[in-house]
Parts: C-alpha cells; sequence; structure tokens
C-alpha cells in the first residue's frame, strides 16, 4: 500500500465513522506510521478488511483490523485455508451462547472428580 492509497483508506474510514479524524498537525505522522505497518498489505485486501470491518464494527478500526488475515507469507501452503478457519472460528465466537446451568454444573462435578 502506497501513502497516497493510506490517504484513500483513511477517506473511507472518516466517511464510515465521523469520529474519525486526524489532528492536522498529526495527518503527516499519522499517515507515516500507518504506511509502515500496512506497506506490505495490497490496498485491495486492506479496503476488503475496511468494508468487512465498517459492517459490524462500531469504533474506527485499527491498523490490525485493516491487517486482518494478512500476512506476506501468504505464499506458505496452507496459509489461505487457515485465514478461512480463523474467520469461521471468529464468527462462530460472535454467534457462541454460554451453556445452560445444569449443563456447566454437571461438566464441573465430572472436572472436579477427575481432579480428585
Amino acid at each position: 500500500m502506497t501513502q497516497g492509497e493510506v490517504i484513500e483508506l483513511f477517506k473511507a474510514i472518516t466517511l464510515s465513522y465521523p469520529a474519525f479524524r486526524v489532528p492536522d498537525e498529526l495527518a503527516k505522522e499519522q499517515i507515516l506510521h500507518w504506511h509502515q505497518h500496512l506497506k506490505d498489505v495490497p490496498f485491495d485486501v486492506a479496503m476488503a478488511n475496511f468494508r468487512e470491518h465498517v459492517q459490524t464494527e462500531r469504533f474506527p478500526p485499527t491498523i490490525a483490523d485493516i491487517r486482518r488475515g494478512y500476512s506476506a507469507e501468504r505464499t506458505v501452503p496452507g496459509a489461505e485455508e487457515t485465514r478461512r478457519m480463523l474467520a469461521e472460528m471468529d464468527e462462530m465466537a460472535k454467534r457462541a451462547v454460554t451453556p445452560p446451568a445444569h449443563i456447566r454444573e454437571r461438566v464441573m462435578s465430572i472436572v472436579a472428580r477427575r481432579n480428585a
């Protein structure tokens, strides 16, 4: 990603999250900082991650949110499969509910017996 693309990303973030404002005196430093951490991420990947983020999150994305699922080692065998699996696990975690009290109590009694 280029510095110009970081600026485009900032525009998209600002349109979606009006509270996301970079003070004028920090604008250059902020762009350089984000560019330093995102320069290996293709712009289309960054924007795809942003579009996914904006669908469910109330707060502006962080650098980690924009990088999510991307690493320069994407050519490693199985990396794409791992990324999909982790995304699926994130989705499952969002839908997860705690078990009913009677189930928790039963599991705890089994664990207690095993540890005795």
